[in-house]
């Protein structure tokens, strides 16, 4: 060993540079490959590895149908044995054999792959049911699926299902709106599973919904992460100053006017952690008690202090 230093030559300033330029040139590659289709399709097939286990594992077991096409196709499996990853790839095709031009060749490509593979992976692939009990079955498979439905529209692509067929509705009649559609869309299915199955069924299915929706939700736009404020005050610049200082964060003017009074009201924008939250607002009433205060959730923050542009 000690021979094998001794025979190792010094590195030299070239060198050195060499090896800072091949590491930069691997994390630029790291990068790029972040952005690359390839990562996104790693991410649908772990976010469809995802939704067919949330199924296989928990709903479909013990007879929760959560909403969606999948949700109807249990329940002409109930009915009829079919697979329920063969029927709700058959209400699938039809609409997106419709919908295909008008979501884009790309968009819409990947998406019937992803359906395609789902339907097989909820049908096929080998994972045991890991558990009778209808409360952690709807919970589990509700942020399972959830989980997996968040992965795969952050890779880009969709499932279609209930909201596909909303949005088709939708253009038909435009006096509807694509979330009221949905929500009735899955309504149905819910309620029908209270006569395919029973009653307390039924409100499990309901409970898992509420979860695989507030679950994907998180996973596609992330947690709330930041807060954004909107601070209107008589000393903004001393506020805004305290900020730069006391936190190493950025604040904005925007240009207003109080309508009532008809004057000239600056109003500070700033975003920071929630963590920080509580300095901000330290900041504020230290600074000017009186000063009016609007707070909002964050889902995503990019750039200088936050996450960085370009992830998927």
């Amino acid at each position: 060993m000690l021979y094998c230093y001794l025979c190792v030559p010094p590195v030299s300033a070239s060198g050195a540079g060499k090896a800072a330029h091949f590491f930069s040139g691997g994390e630029l590659l790291l990068k790029r490959f972040a952005r690359s289709e390839v990562f996104a399709c790693c991410l649908m097939i772990a976010g469809l590895v995802c939704c067919a286990a949330g199924y296989r594992m928990f709903l479909v077991p013990n007879d929760i149908a959560a909403g969606g096409f999948t949700g109807a196709a249990q329940l002409v499996h109930a009915g009829t044995g079919l697979p329920v990853g063969w029927v709700a790839l058959a209400m699938n095709v039809p609409l997106f054999a419709v919908s295909l031009r008008s979501m884009g060749l790309r968009f819409g490509l990947k998406s019937l792959i992803a359906s395609i593979l789902l339907s097989l992976f909820i049908d096929y692939l080998p994972i045991p049911q890991a558990t009778d009990d209808p409360l952690l079955g709807a919970l589990f498979g509700g942020v399972a699926a959830g989980a997996g439905f968040g992965l795969i529209l952050r890779a880009g692509a969709t499932t279609g299902g209930s909201d596909m067929l909303a949005r088709l509705i939708v253009r038909r009649l435009p006096v509807f709106k694509i979330g009221v559609v949905t929500f009735l869309i899955d309504a149905i299915v819910i309620t029908a599973s209270a006569f395919v199955f029973d009653t307390a069924r039924a409100l499990w299915a309901l409970v898992s919904a509420y979860a695989m929706n507030a679950v994907m939700d998180t996973v596609y736009e992330g947690p709330n992460l930041a807060k954004c404020y909107y601070i209107i005050s008589e000393s903004n610049d001393v506020i805004a100053r305290r900020i730069l200082t006391e936190m190493n964060r950025g604040a904005t003017e925007l240009s207003a006017r109080g309508m009532y009074s008809g004057r000239e009201r600056p109003v500070l924008l700033c975003v920071v952690s929630r963590l920080e939250s509580l300095k901000l607002r330290q900041i504020v009433a230290e600074t000017d008690p009186k000063a009016f205060m609007i707070a909002t959730n964050v889902h995503e923050a990019l750039g200088e202090g936050f996450q960085q542009h370009g992830g998927t």
